[in-house]
């Protein structure tokens, strides 16, 4: 029964890295964007790590990439990153991180879009992730990254976060934007309000951002920060937040209440907040 068994499966896997060539091989000369993302969709699936790297070759190719979206802009690309994100691993990181050095994929500044969130998909973090993380949030990315960052709230994850705010060269609108964004629908995480504790601590923290940090734990102003953009960040019950989330926004907001400069809103907010965090 277990040679059988045992020989199915060596089957299987047989059948398996055939059909993989298979979808390889369309990649290499075929010319219909729907037979051609349906290929690398079903590259990006199969969780086999020898398959994404050869799709990442792929990927990297200015004759794929025009024969994927002959009319340019990123729609199939687009569908392919988003199998990746709901496959992450590191084979995927891997991917990711090598394409984002590639100057024929980054020709088209919209493809990073969803190589970050692939990217940000796999836990943990990675050097090499996190760096990529850097390098593009210095450019025109930075509040891609921020949510992206603080959803993975991996330990590089966050440690990169935390530099972005309180890098003060960055744009201090987009930081309280990646505040605002990012922070507000992870806050009962333990670690993320771990982190947001030791940034305040900076002594030079621009007043904006600390704000923002401020408003982004205990406050929730949906229409001041978003406006009326149809998909906005929520956050989670209170109910929802272990004690050690509870222990680290019950004293920073304790320490909060004692500034001079504290907003009478945001003050009255932190009040509410640490009520119900008792």
């Amino acid at each position: 029964m277990k040679l059988t068994r045992g020989i199915s499966l060596a089957m299987c896997l047989v059948l398996r890295a055939a059909d993989l060539s298979k979808e390889a091989a369309v990649l290499d000369r075929d010319k219909d964007p729907q037979r051609l993302e349906a290929a690398a969709i079903a590259i990006a699936a199969s969780n086999d790590s020898a398959a994404i790297a050869l799709l990442g070759k792929h990927l990297g190719e200015r004759s794929l990439l025009k024969r994927l979206d002959p009319a340019g802009g990123v729609l199939h690309l687009g569908r392919v990153f988003r199998k990746l994100a709901e496959n992450p691993s590191p084979a995927t990181a891997a991917l990711c991180v090598a394409l984002a050095e590639n100057e024929e994929f980054t020709a088209e500044p919209s493809r990073l879009n969803f190589l970050l969130n692939a990217l940000a998909a796999v836990r943990p973090v990675s050097d090499e992730a996190a760096a990529v993380f850097r390098d593009t949030s210095q450019s025109d990315y930075l509040e891609v990254n921020g949510p992206l960052l603080a959803k993975n709230a991996s330990p590089r994850a966050l440690e990169v976060l935390a530099e972005l705010f309180g890098d003060e060269e960055l744009d201090a609108a987009q930081r309280v934007s990646i505040a605002h964004w990012g922070l507000l629908p992870v806050r009962t995480n333990a670690d993320v309000a771990a982190m947001c504790a030791r940034v305040m601590k900076a002594p030079e923290l621009s007043h904006k951002v600390q704000i923002a940090i401020l408003e982004s734990l205990y406050d929730y102003q949906p229409q001041e920060w978003f406006g009326k953009r149809g998909v906005q960040p929520v956050p989670p019950l209170w109910k929802s937040a272990p004690a050690a989330t509870r222990q680290v926004l019950t004293s920073l907001g304790t320490i909060s209440l004692e500034r001079k400069d504290l907003p009478s809103d945001l003050k009255a907010a932190i009040q509410r907040t640490l009520s119900q965090l008792r």
